[in-house]
């Protein structure tokens, strides 16, 4: 069975992240996960750009990562998250990185799989609110 809820660290992709992102010792986890939803090639059946769901979701857990490291985590953050937080908050953030993941959300809310997938859902207006709490963060 697996994970599905509103929040960015409940679902299984994001999960799966982070699995990942506890044997990296570097933003190149994060950044990766960003330039995906950025700097991604549209899918060629699509005349625009269109992201699927799952790296979507990991560009979501490396926003909040990102937002954790500025000193805005999210309550509840996973253990994991926060222990890897803790170990690299040396890690410089600059203006790119935070404009990186500010773009990566808007797309994501603009035209993604993911974005349908909840659009479909009587939970839609609440995965809106913790994206733009995410936003709000950052």
């Amino acid at each position: 069975m697996g994970a599905w809820g509103i929040g960015n660290f409940e679902n299984d992709d994001a999960l799966d992240w982070v699995y990942e992102l506890e044997k990296s010792n570097d933003l190149s986890m994060v950044l990766d996960a960003l330039n995906a939803i950025n700097h991604g090639e549209p899918a060629p059946d699509m005349s625009g750009a269109y992201h699927d769901a799952s790296d979507c979701a990991m560009a979501l857990a490396a926003a909040e990562v990102i937002a954790a490291l500025r000193g805005s985590p999210l309550p509840g953050l996973p253990e994991e998250v926060a222990a890897w937080v803790e170990a690299y908050r040396h890690l410089a953030l600059n203006k790119t990185v935070l404009e990186e993941a500010r773009s990566a959300l808007s797309a994501i809310l603009k035209e993604s799989e993911l974005q349908e997938l909840w659009a479909e859902t009587d939970e839609y207006e609440s995965w809106r609110v913790v994206v733009a709490d995410l936003r709000r963060r950052l």
